[in-house]
């Protein structure tokens, strides 16, 4: 028994787009559903996946966990775990449409704001990553090739479309080429959006298909993201001090990062009618069992300390003493997206197999209804 995550980023977020965006969410909803009918009659596939906490519990088969969507960066999400196959084919349904139905915007900044999120395409981003479950004989499967496989499945069909070309990354790649290495060699993502670098962008800047580009792989791990919103105090130059910070190669080489972390400096403009711009560091916590969310929470709390010893501009942290200094730094830092113990949680909690089908249906509606109600708010 097999179990994966699937986080698909689309390039859309505007009012203009949230129709199209919620009736993509309800028909992968809709789709999982029928799956989980399908496959209630035979359950052959979870046998042996007893977890520790969840007695003798089933996993479902496939679920829709969460939807995001950030206006400011004009990026949506969708977040599916599940088996392989089962995710693959509701993955897959849902980039075609996002492919057939949303146009792609090819500016450097949405609706006017230099605040959006590097990009290279219309479904910018695929990423499967393995989940793995553990009983009390440890790990039961390792998931990695399958979602590998998953990956691929997936990428095939995004280029059947002839809109978008793709790159594979990770497990799915032949040379297991990181992600961060085929943005930068095969794409433009780190000369697009909010990390445009003005001075040196070239004129093959934008080679894009009608759709764009698409990076599609399987990282080792499950990886989580987690975002840092600086206050209008820091300066883009000290915001990167702390991107530099928080990396994880810069443990060996300068003696502070956390293991795993990739992380990203970008503009985010909360309000474009007030110019209300600041910057946000962005995370990949691509081992988090190694450099977790916590882990980047005690290192952003001893670099606001440093900038408390030596603070760019001391007159102004002196006028509101009444302040913390980590507040006078940072806005805000929170999770993006899900975690694996989440996706299995969900796909755990909603397999009630001993309540009835019929409850069982009521618990994934309600489900279902929340993760909508959420992304419709974030919309509009």
């Amino acid at each position: 028994m097999k179990f994966v995550a699937c986080n698909i980023y689309v390039t859309a977020a505007a009012s203009s787009h949230a129709p199209t965006l919620l009736s993509l969410l309800r028909s992968a909803q809709d789709q999982c559903r029928e799956i989980r009918a399908q496959d209630d009659d035979d359950d052959s596939y979870n046998t042996g996946t007893v977890n520790a906490l969840s007695g003798n519990k089933a996993m479902a088969h496939v679920a829709v966990i969460h939807a995001y969507a950030d206006k400011p960066y004009d990026r949506s999400s969708f977040h599916l775990a599940g088996r392989p196959d089962r995710v693959s084919e509701v993955a897959s349904r849902l980039i075609r449409k996002a492919l057939e139905e949303i146009e792609l915007d090819c500016t450097t900044s949405a609706d006017g704001v230099e605040s959006r999120h590097p990009f290279v395409g219309l479904v910018d981003h695929v990423s499967v990553m393995p989940i793995n479950i553990q009983d009390q004989s440890g790990v039961i499967g390792s998931e990695c090739e399958a979602a590998a496989n998953a990956a691929r499945e997936i990428g095939r069909q995004m280029a059947e479309t002839n809109l978008v070309r793709v790159h594979y990354y990770g497990m799915a790649c032949p040379n297991k080429t990181s992600l961060a290495s085929v943005r930068k060699e095969k794409t433009s993502f780190f000369k697009s959006g909010g990390a445009i670098d003005k001075a040196r962008i070239t004129e093959d800047t934008y080679t894009f298909t009608s759709k764009g580009d698409a990076t599609v792989g399987a990282p080792v791990n499950f990886v989580e993201n987690f975002n840092i919103r600086l206050t209008p105090n820091v300066k883009l130059e000290q915001a990167k001090t702390l991107t530099q910070f928080l990396r994880g190669r810069n443990i060996c080489s300068r003696g502070f990062g956390v293991a795993g972390v990739e992380a990203l400096t970008l503009p985010y403009v909360r309000d474009k009618l007030k110019g209300s711009k600041v910057f946000e560091v962005a995370c990949n916590l691509t081992s988090p069992k190694e450099g977790s969310a916590d882990d980047v929470q005690v290192q952003l709390q001893k670099w606001a300390e440093r900038q408390r010893q030596e603070p760019p501009e001391r007159g102004a942290i002196e006028e509101d003493a009444s302040k913390r200094y980590y507040e006078y730094f940072v806005e805000d830092a929170y999770r993006v997206g899900t975690t694996e113990e989440q996706c299995i949680s969900v796909l755990l909690n909603n397999k009630e197999d001993n309540v009835g089908v019929c409850k069982n249906d009521m618990i994934w509606e309600k489900y279902d209804n929340d993760v909508y109600s959420k992304f419709q708010e974030l919309l509009h």
